[in-house]
């Protein structure tokens, strides 16, 4: 018997390696929960008005390298321009030794187990030795890294100092003119929100305004 290429390629095979309910196994959980299809049950969960009237067309099954070599020809299609944002973003030179073992650690973005494959793991862990770092170079008792930028860092940070703040009936949060556009527009946008008003002013000037309960400079 004569076999076509594609017939070999054994196109199923990413279903047979997919860990999920058996035939078997799906029946019983029907039967457990009142179902009588996987039809029925999508059908009496997900609203009529915004379910699909058919399968997508998604066409056929390939393999593995042929998905990639799809994607790898998409992505060649993309065009690399040098990034101008400039402001918040210093040139600096990273040595190879922290580069390569702690920057570009596999061990940071690659899953910690293979039902979570994401990179929080590693993440927290860079963060953690990130803290200690810290502590050890300052001798404070605690220390704390954040994950956010800095425009989304000052935006949270203008949110905590109105919660501690011991100036309840103050709505005012100063910043300084000379803070990055960026990051103004994103605590601007925050502030709009809660119902902040906005000082921005020269950083010396500060203590020329009343009713303010953060600072950002």
């Amino acid at each position: 018997m004569t076999h076509t290429l594609s017939q070999l390629e054994h196109n199923g095979a990413f279903i047979e390696r997919h860990i999920g309910p058996s035939p078997e196994q799906q029946t019983l959980m029907l039967e457990a929960i009142g179902a009588s299809s996987l039809e029925t049950l999508i059908g009496a969960i997900v609203p009529a008005d915004i379910q699909l009237p058919g399968p997508p067309t998604v066409g056929d099954a390939t393999t593995e390298q042929q998905a990639l070599a799809e994607l790898k020809a998409i992505a060649s299609q993309n065009q690399r321009f040098k990034s101008w944002i400039g402001m918040g973003y210093s040139a600096v030179v990273t040595p190879p030794v922290i580069l390569r073992n702690m920057l570009e650690n596999p061990g940071w973005y690659t899953a910690y187990t293979p039902y979570q494959p994401e990179v929080s793991q590693g993440r927290l862990e860079a963060l953690l030795n990130f803290q200690q770092l810290i502590l050890d170079l300052t001798g404070l008792d605690v220390a704390s890294a954040s994950l956010l930028d800095e425009a989304t860092a000052a935006a949270e940070a203008m949110a905590m100092a109105k919660r501690i703040s011991k100036l309840k009936n103050a709505c005012k949060f100063f910043i300084a003119e000379d803070i990055h556009p960026q990051t103004l527009d994103v605590v601007r946008t925050r502030a709009e929100t809660f119902g902040f008003e906005l000082i921005i002013d020269r950083a010396d000037k500060v203590l020329e305004h009343e009713g303010v309960f953060g600072v950002l400079q």
